[in-house]
């Protein structure tokens, strides 16, 4: 360890408080979400240490953490057995390994939590700087195993190079009002990530949204501040989250409620063959009002941010026309029937956009952010969300959805302060 090491770690205490999830010790296959003391190991090169002022707690984390390990890539999470989730967040450098990381002890960072693989020839990493495009396979999410640091619910988090974007120097003095918003700087650049991917999306105008979570909200913000005239029609089970979307922009927006029994039904039991005919009653009232709000013309961005099984009420003619972009964004869909409509469907784009973008994309957010976008997140995503004041807060609220679990849609968003100002 270096002079430079041994100082910076000076005031920082030798264990960690972690929200962990692991198997559970009764042997019933389910997962099991709660505090632990885990000892702070050693920086590598290129590493710095934070402490967690605000961290959310979003779809993605329900997901991996369900008792019933439903995340698709549970593997890779409980690879080692057990893994601390949260890769975004907002914290304040306490450590640094060396001088080139490019912070010093008191600033902010907002945690973005992806970070490149270690091969210089990786055109994914190296040139592109989307590391979850990494040609090895080998870029890492914090807190997602396949040998990631762990996650930011905890007191601190050891974070990699490329893991993290300024937000705030020392010297900035940020209020608590100013660093918040930071908390969902991952949330936005990695929708902004993928309503940007294709250049060509930034044209269409007509968007479908599904899903008014927080990424619906953010997906809605971002199209119409990006594409000029842009209308939007949300589809959610929730009235109530639909119509948040909708006020926006109440002159372009407008919504389709679904009921929830259905999409409960599609999400549990998957899509057995003869169900789209069953659903095919709610796809041609949703296709009727699609025409309405678009004025004859069916919708050439669809955004899929369901945390449900929706799949089944797009992949069809009556959704898509030929030149639309597609992309599904949610962890909760089975999968997309490329059906003889579908094949004829000239100029359609699929496209599955994963991650927080390269580092343009990133930093772009960071300004974003300080440009005005710290009002609606204040509102919409911070202003939803209940406050979790400590880490035994959050472990409570969590025993509390998984016991017995709670359908993940119906979770309300939450956010926890590990280390309050």
């Amino acid at each position: 360890m270096t002079m430079h090491e041994m100082t910076s770690l000076a005031g920082i205490p030798e264990s960690n408080i972690q929200l962990t999830t692991k198997w559970s010790d009764n042997g019933n296959h389910k997962l099991v979400t709660k505090l632990q003391s885990k000892k702070i190991r050693p920086l590598k090169s290129g590493e710095i240490i934070v402490e967690m002022l605000y961290v959310p707690l979003h779809g993605s984390f329900w997901l991996a953490c369900h008792p019933s390990a439903i995340h698709p890539r549970r593997q890779e999470f409980l690879e080692s057995g057990e893994f601390v989730f949260g890769n975004g967040g907002v914290g304040r450098v306490v450590a640094t390994a060396d001088s080139g990381t490019g912070v010093e002890c008191g600033d902010y960072v907002c945690v973005l939590g992806h970070s490149p693989c270690k091969h210089y020839d990786c055109y994914g990493c190296s040139v592109l700087h989307r590391y979850t495009e990494c040609d090895y396979n080998e870029g890492n999410i914090i807190g997602h195993g396949k040998g990631s640091n762990d996650g930011t619910l905890a007191s601190y988090c050891i974070l990699p190079r490329f893991s993290w974007e300024l937000c705030f120097k020392k010297e900035d003095n940020p209020t608590e009002a100013d660093l918040r918003p930071f908390m969902f700087g991952f949330l936005i650049a990695d929708v902004r990530n993928a309503l940007t991917r294709h250049p060509d999306s930034l044209r269409m105008r007509r968007m479908l949204l599904f899903g008014a979570g927080h990424s619906g909200h953010i997906a809605a913000y971002i199209h119409l501040h990006t594409c000029p005239e842009a209308k939007i029609l949300v589809v959610d089970s929730n009235e109530k989250r639909a119509e948040s979307v909708k006020s926006l922009s109440p002159d372009s927006i407008d919504t389709f409620v679904v009921p929830e029994e259905l999409v409960m039904e599609l999400t549990v039991n998957g899509t057995p063959s003869d169900y789209r005919e069953d659903i095919k009653p709610t796809i041609l009232s949703l296709a009727k009002k699609i025409k309405s709000h678009f004025k004859g013309r069916s919708c050439n961005l669809l955004f899929d941010c369901s945390s449900g099984n929706t799949t089944p009420l797009w992949d069809n003619k009556y959704m898509l026309s030929p030149t639309a972009h597609c992309i599904p964004f949610g962890f909760g869909s089975e999968g997309i029937d490329i059906s003889k409509d579908i094949i004829q469907l000239s100029g359609l784009n699929i496209l599955m956009s994963r991650g927080v973008g390269n580092l343009r994309n990133r930093r772009e957010v960071i300004e974003l952010i300080k440009a005005g976008a710290s009002n609606f997140i204040d509102k919409y995503l911070v202003g939803d969300s209940l406050k979790l004041p400590t880490l035994a807060d959050c472990e409570k609220f969590v025993y509390s959805n998984h016991n017995p679990p709670m359908p993940l849609h119906k979770i309300k968003h939450a956010y926890v302060t590990p280390n309050s100002l």
